[in-house]
């Protein structure tokens, strides 16, 4: 399964690579903006993936190309925000703060301090999707980090299933994958172009959306094993695409 996964990473990263951007950014405007802000978003990802790895060399170089990245955002749009972003009293303090945890991740990173670099990062995106919704903006990473929370209150089942003996526990496992299944599916359908152009789409999204539907059945067939694995199995699909797409 490792390998297996090893091999899924490797063939995504080649792929990413040789897709590049696509789709038409309008220079200066809130498009822009968001392109800019997701190309810096995808080194962090990585970053906090080779950090979980073990791996601080790799997730030092993300790092770097992260904090070049994202003093191209605060070079653009620092003294002037776009669209809806220009009446936020916030956004400056946002670009800033977010900069200098970039900054302080990598100076761990150089300390061989992991779990220290790790902290650093892991309210960035958060704070970005803060200023969004905020602002009234929805972009195909909010509907990936809404996906990823579903997935999370599902994973409570990975090593407790419910008591399919007690209907209470039965209707909250069963909310839970419904919200599951709602946002694999709205996040499917949302992908404009660009995410569809990226083989990272192509290749994770239809086996997730099985997996999905697998795990339901497993679950109307109060089947607790099948529950288990089905969970183990769309867990590696959910942080593939949130390293991939989110």
């Amino acid at each position: 399964m490792r390998i297996l996964l090893l091999c899924l990473i490797l063939g995504l990263m080649l792929g990413s690579v040789l897709a590049g951007p696509r789709g038409p950014a309008f220079a200066g405007g809130i498009e822009d903006f968001h392109l800019k802000a997701g190309a810096a978003m995808k080194h962090v990802r990585l970053a906090q993936f080779y950090l979980r790895t073990g791996n601080l060399a790799v997730a030092g170089a993300e790092l770097d190309q992260a904090t070049e990245n994202w003093a191209a955002v605060t070079a653009a749009f620092g003294a002037k925000p776009p669209g809806k972003l220009a009446g936020d009293s916030g956004f400056g303090a946002d670009l800033t703060a977010i900069g200098g945890a970039l900054d302080a991740a990598l100076a761990a990173v150089d300390r061989d301090e992991r779990d220290a670099a790790a902290a650093r990062l892991k309210p960035v995106a958060g704070r970005l999707a803060a200023l969004r919704k905020r602002n009234g903006l929805w972009i195909y990473s909010d509907c990936i980090a809404a996906m990823n929370r579903a997935m999370d209150a599902a994973w409570v089942y990975r090593r407790k299933p419910p008591d399919f003996g007690d209907p209470a526990q039965v209707a909250e496992m069963d909310k839970r994958l419904a919200a599951l299944q709602h946002w694999y599916t709205r996040c499917y359908r949302e992908a404009g172009p660009r995410e569809r152009a990226n083989p990272a789409f192509k290749r994770l999204f239809p086996g997730s959306l099985e997996s999905v539907a697998s795990l339901l059945r497993a679950a109307k067939d109060r089947s607790a094993l099948r529950v288990i694995n089905n969970l183990r199995e769309l867990r590696s699909f959910d942080r593939l695409i949130w390293l991939y797409l989110g």
